[in-house]
């Protein structure tokens, strides 16, 4: 029998989250807050420059939002269901239908505040699949089954292991 470790799932399915929505939303925000720089340098139209800082701003938040609303729902989905799946790859099946339930809020974040731009729309729904996959492969560490993945674990003292039959009593004093 393995040992769920329930303690840090919300943190860790968090941290999965994060991920999830900041890899797709965010290269959109840092190029129109990039664009929104130079055309205030540029000392161009400041009406661009500043709907753009707004598109920055909107995808910045947005995608950190998202990916709270993503990591609690693989977290709450997935501690749902740690103790009644008994095997990985039925963790990591409903984490990957849990991924690809919620990437949609981000896409709608990048629809947003991208003003529905093709490009970064095609982008971002290509990039659907993969973070599912994400979602998948570290479901059993959001669940607490493993720890292949050491940058989900927060550091410190593990806790001690399960004993599975008797524990012998300690001896006190010489034998």
């Amino acid at each position: 029998m393995e040992r769920i470790e329930r303690r840090g799932t919300v943190g860790r399915g968090l941290r999965v989250g994060l991920l999830m929505a900041c890899v797709p939303g965010l290269p959109w925000a840092a190029l129109a807050l990039g664009v929104a720089l130079v055309e205030f340098v540029r000392g161009g139209d400041t009406g661009l420059a500043a709907r753009d800082l707004r598109y920055g701003g909107l995808l910045t938040g947005g995608s950190l939002l998202a990916g709270v609303l993503m990591g609690l729902v693989l977290a709450g989905g997935l501690a749902l269901s740690a103790p009644v799946l008994t095997r990985r790859w039925g963790l990591t099946l409903v984490g990957a239908l849990l991924g690809a339930l919620v990437f949609p809020v981000e896409f709608l974040v990048v629809a947003i505040g991208t003003d529905g731009a093709f490009a970064q729309l095609g982008a971002t729904f290509l990039a659907w699949p993969f973070m599912t996959a994400v979602a998948a492969l570290h479901s059993t560490d959001i669940a607490g089954r493993t720890r292949k993945r050491t940058w989900l674990w927060t550091p410190g003292r593990r806790p001690a292991p399960v004993a599975v039959g008797p524990v012998p009593e300690p001896r006190h004093g010489p034998s």
